[in-house]
């Protein structure tokens, strides 16, 4: 594996499949792709979870087939001796981001969604100066902060007691920290990226963060 600090793949969602794409992945992969029954929500999980196998398996010089990917005790995906990675898909794009081994990395992309009841849900799941932020800068602000909670979460396998727990603070030019009231739980650097016009995405993690790259 070349050596690595983050980097992030941006990866279309509503390309064609390939036919070999659904054997790259699982069987329990496989099979939770099955139980979609959108076609359109099944087609997305596969091109999604076949581009993050052909990312790792790029880096780790083997087959996208022969990925052989685990899960911690928290449940959070992981490669034993290999990178650290994430991945996120929302609507028609797909984050994936991979960090060096001993990096934690997480990362979220979300389609906004004008049906939301955002300054209810920030009211509800933010805290105060949060909400107070929300209610200032309207729905944007309410997904920017959303996503930057989801990629805390997914890095630390924090859970959804650490989504509700933890505060995101701005330090300007595009970057946040997110800190939470655990013990070792930050503050941690956000970088938020550029996917699409309609989305927001951030990233968490401990290394120097690059633009998406486009798979």
């Amino acid at each position: 594996m070349e050596p690595l600090a983050v980097e992030v793949w941006k990866v279309r969602l509503d390309r064609p499949a390939r036919p070999e794409w659904r054997d790259w992945l699982s069987a329990a992969e496989r099979d939770r792709a099955a139980g979609f029954a959108d076609a359109g929500e099944r087609h997305r999980y596969v091109v999604a979870h076949a581009a993050l196998r052909s990312v790792l398996g790029r880096l780790c010089g083997v087959a996208p087939e022969d990925v052989r990917l685990t899960t911690e005790e928290s449940g959070r995906p992981c490669l034993p001796a290999g990178p650290d990675f994430n991945l996120s898909h929302s609507g028609a794009w797909a984050l994936v981001a991979v960090a060096a081994p001993g990096t934690r990395v997480g990362v979220d992309v979300e389609r906004i969604r004008a049906d939301l009841d955002h300054l209810e849900l920030a009211r509800r799941m933010y805290q105060p100066e949060e909400a107070e932020r929300v209610r200032e800068r309207g729905l944007e602000e309410y997904f920017r902060l959303w996503t930057a909670k989801e990629a805390y979460v997914k890095a630390t396998g924090a859970g959804l007691a650490g989504l509700r727990g933890c505060l995101v603070t701005d330090t300007g030019e595009g970057s946040a920290t997110v800190s939470s009231r655990s013990p070792g739980r930050g503050p941690w650097p956000v970088r938020f990226l550029d996917v699409a016009p309609g989305y927001a995405a951030a990233l968490v993690t401990t290394a120097w963060t690059p633009a998406p790259r486009t798979g």
